[in-house]
């Protein structure tokens, strides 16, 4: 009897011990894995009605953006309040008991922390960090974060995007002239087709010489249509013939390197693909 009372009492102290406890209509969850980013550790999670309340150690919270997800990660909307009190973050909304997932902007650290399945034993975060040099970036461990279906549909954006660029740098590569021969465009690929140099070029008469405006592009993408005309600041007034310019515009492609510099311009050019140009304003250039 003394055996099996033990036996019960070590059961019961392990399911204590496990992500989920409830009571009444409390219900809590404690993560084991609990380090978000940089001695900021989620400790655990308790729903009522109309209520949440995360414990968190580390992290100078007060007055940062919070954000609420469903299961599915979808935004819940803004009818909540919250306050951030003595390593609690509380959450008042009608659809408390429904928030699986969190997003806390902390813009003083550059960083956005993102909790999700808080409302399981399967708790995963990831962090961005926005580098000044390299614009933003995620750490944190993606493949419990993230579903198989998401991550594939990742590999699939990221291979679609990949393609596009290579595409786009095969159409660009070589040098491109103006009919005076005074402006000019060389794009260059890089040897392992990471990247596209872009050399915007004009002859200085004074100088004899050329001057250059010069990015480097590590990924690139297409906008046809009427948005390529958009996409290059094309203003259409009340006095435009829409259709006419429709028309024109189906053989149009407003090409877009972006800058591997976050913090610079990207170049954007027009290309023509009836005739093998690009359009810089009043300017044609034809490849050589």
């Amino acid at each position: 009897m003394k055996k099996t009372l033990l036996a019960m009492s070590i059961l019961l102290g392990l399911l204590g011990f496990s992500a989920c406890g409830e009571a009444s209509n409390r219900t809590v969850y404690q993560y084991r894995e609990t380090e978000v980013f940089q001695n900021f550790y989620v400790k655990k999670t308790v729903y009522t009605p109309g209520e949440l309340k995360l414990y968190y150690r580390g992290g100078a919270f007060k007055d940062n953006t919070v954000r609420c997800y469903g299961a599915d990660f979808e935004d819940l909307g803004d009818a909540f309040a919250y306050t951030f009190q003595n390593g609690v973050l509380t959450i008042r909304a009608d659809f408390a008991e429904q928030i699986s997932g969190l997003m806390i902007d902390d813009p003083g650290q550059s960083v956005r922390y993102r909790l999700r399945y808080l409302n399981s034993s399967q708790f995963a975060s990831l962090t961005d960090i926005f580098w000044y040099d390299d614009g933003w970036s995620e750490t944190g461990d993606a493949e419990a974060y993230y579903s198989a279906e998401e991550l594939q549909a990742e590999a699939d954006r990221k291979a679609a995007i990949r393609q596009e660029t290579l595409e786009t740098f095969a159409l660009l590569e070589g040098t491109w002239v103006c009919e005076d021969g005074l402006r000019k465009y060389e794009f260059t690929v890089s040897e392992d087709k990471s990247g596209m140099a872009c050399s915007q070029m004009w002859w200085n008469e004074g100088e004899q010489s050329w001057e250059e405006q010069y990015v480097f592009a590590k990924s690139a993408f297409q906008t046809k249509g009427f948005d390529a005309l958009l996409a290059v600041g094309f203003d259409c007034d009340a006095d435009c013939d829409y259709d006419e310019i429709a028309e024109k515009a189906e053989k149009l492609i407003a090409i877009t390197l972006v800058n591997s510099d976050p913090a610079a311009a990207d170049v954007c050019v027009l290309y023509d693909s009836e005739e093998n140009i690009i359009r810089d304003t009043d300017t044609i250039y034809h490849k050589q």
